[in-house]
């Protein structure tokens, strides 16, 4: 019989000031949801979906912490495309990865 929870998780570490979180890989449905939003072209439209993205993926975490729209809301533009930017990078090499 194949068990799931054998299978190894792999996470992907942010630091945001001492703390470092281990987020999760993505599940199909949030994928999907964040994929979605980088159609968006109006430019205030498109600020809420990368925050939006940052948060599903921030929230998506191994101790279950939850940051709320405020805490998000304070890290900059800067930081927000870092978060997506590495977090798919990464995803693309764990894809990779025969692991």
């Amino acid at each position: 019989m194949f068990d799931l929870n054998t299978i190894n998780k792999r996470y992907f570490e942010i630091k945001m000031g001492k703390q470092i979180l281990e987020i999760e890989p993505p599940t199909k449905k949030m994928l999907n949801k964040i994929t979605s939003l980088r159609g968006i072209t109006d430019e205030n439209e498109a600020t809420s979906a990368l925050y939006e993205a940052a948060s599903m993926i921030l929230n998506k975490n191994k101790t279950n912490r939850k940051f709320s729209d405020e805490v998000v809301e304070e890290l900059n533009l800067d930081q927000i495309n870092g978060i997506i930017s590495e977090y798919f990078l990464w995803l693309s090499v764990a894809k990779k990865s025969k692991n």
